[in-house]
């Protein structure tokens, strides 16, 4: 199975069965399949959700389940094959479908030629309207819920089902983006940019710190222009959710570079429950390539060095993109130098590849694959030094760790301020008393480090 058949529709198509919540509802057994990243795990939890308040009940077994919500990613060709590959499985296995996000708002009704098993195709628009259209497909119809230009935005009456581990949650703060990096199809995908309101955000929070969530991560796909619509900012949201009680740890995720004012860095460093870490994605240090990129072009050197002279402490994320079309071996060896220079303390490399409907494309100067795969070597391997001389400055220290779970040896995992679930460092601690549970927010010693994890005691 493969993406080449896949064609995508060109006019808009609008859902029908505007009524449908007034149909009867079979109760189903609903299996899902979740893909892509923290935006669109928020929409697969708020779709579960929806579906478990309409009666349904949902399975961590794909086996026992009736239906199977497969919330899909198409950011880059290897996501793209992913959600194609995790569907035909399951409809090799005769399962019915319910295709949403990404790759649905992507190919349309060219997926229900493709699966006939698919009961219903979702948009990324029609999160929210889940329940209705299952209702609708079981009137023997099958769904096509698409809008062509999506402008659905989260609301706080929409009750998540969560599937992450651990005392963690993510929050989207927006949905969509206004700018138009030559690599990314996000816009075409998600709408424009908007943001959810100030209350609304924070009564989120407050309901999931009130269900026992301890940590709250920021998620937008530019979070950096939050409120832009309403003459608010991130700052000004950072603030407003500090006072959120119950919470001990707020995380920004996904800022924009030229949109990382004095005013963020000082709520960052001002409000104690918001963590000293920032996620920037840069993509690239050398002019020429951000260029292309449509990104803008800055000094990437002195925007670390202002973070850490503003943020006492702070850790610093960022991510890069190598074997982007025109990249020679020069504008390779620029981003090298920056980075060895920049020292970040959590870093991401990422392969270049085409992806149908992104302008890049069709720019020439391609780079080989294996050449490509040889820079990203390189870089993590720089980056592997880095991260374990970062870590060994920690071997002997007292810091905060909150535990997300426990290994079969009955060893605790967690994370320190310093790192974002599933993408950052772990911690492994021993636990004298036996008494940590997951969820709990402790003090540990580190007894020892590694490149890209820790391993210590609890001390209270």
């Amino acid at each position: 199975m493969t993406t080449s058949s896949l064609t995508p529709v060109p006019s808009p198509i609008a859902p029908e069965g505007a009524d449908a919540l007034a149909l009867p509802v079979k109760a189903q057994k609903i299996g899902f399949v979740h893909l892509g990243c923290p935006k669109n795990l928020v929409d697969t939890e708020t779709m579960l959700g929806a579906l478990t308040q309409d009666g349904h009940t949902i399975v961590a077994d794909e086996s026992e389940a009736d239906v199977v919500l497969v919330n899909t990613c198409a950011f880059i060709e290897k996501a793209q094959a992913e959600s194609v590959e995790a569907l035909a499985q399951l409809a090799e296995q005769g399962k019915k479908l319910l295709i949403a996000g990404c790759l649905a708002q992507k190919f349309q009704g060219d997926l229900l030629t493709l699966f006939p098993e698919a009961q219903a195709v979702v948009g990324t628009h029609h999160v929210g309207d889940i329940a209705r259209i299952l209702r609708q497909s079981q009137q023997g119809e099958r769904v096509l819920a698409i809008q062509q230009d999506p402008d659905y935005l989260l609301q706080e009456d929409h009750q998540r089902r969560h599937i992450t581990s651990g005392a963690w949650a993510y929050v989207k703060i927006a949905e969509g983006c206004d700018y138009r990096c030559s690599f990314c199809i996000i816009p075409s995908l998600r709408g424009a940019f908007r943001s959810r309101p100030l209350q609304n955000v924070v009564e989120n929070a407050r309901s999931l710190a009130q269900s026992g969530v301890r940590e709250i991560i920021l998620v937008g796909q530019d979070a950096t222009s939050y409120g832009k619509e309403f003459g608010l900012t991130l700052a000004d949201l950072l603030r407003a959710l500090n006072t959120v009680d119950g919470l001990d740890w707020i995380r920004v995720m996904y800022a924009y570079p030229t949109l990382v004012s004095d005013d963020l860095l000082t709520a960052i460093a001002e409000c104690d429950r918001v963590v000293k870490y920032l996620d920037c994605p840069l993509q690239h240090s050398h002019p020429d390539i951000l260029r292309r990129m449509r990104r803008p072009s800055f000094d990437v050197e002195a925007f670390a060095d202002r973070a850490r002279a503003r943020i006492p402490g702070v850790a610093l994320r960022s991510s890069f993109i190598v074997g982007f079309p025109g990249e020679t071996q020069a504008h390779f060896e620029h981003l090298q130098g920056v980075l060895q220079r920049a020292r970040f303390e959590r870093l991401g490399v990422f392969e270049y590849s085409d992806v149908e409907g992104a302008d890049s494309r069709d720019l020439d100067g391609k780079v080989a694959k294996k050449e490509i795969a040889a820079r990203r070597r390189t870089l993590m391997a720089a980056q592997q030094g880095i991260a374990y001389a970062h870590n060994q400055a920690l071997v002997g220290q007292t810091l905060a760790v909150l535990i997300d779970s426990q290994n079969s040896y009955g060893q605790l995992i967690g994370r320190t301020a310093w790192d974002a679930p599933e993408v950052d460092n772990s911690v492994l601690l021993k636990d004298p008393d036996g008494q940590t549970l997951p969820g709990d927010l402790v003090q540990a010693r580190v007894t020892s480090a590694g490149p890209y994890d820790l391993k210590g005691v609890v001390v209270a």
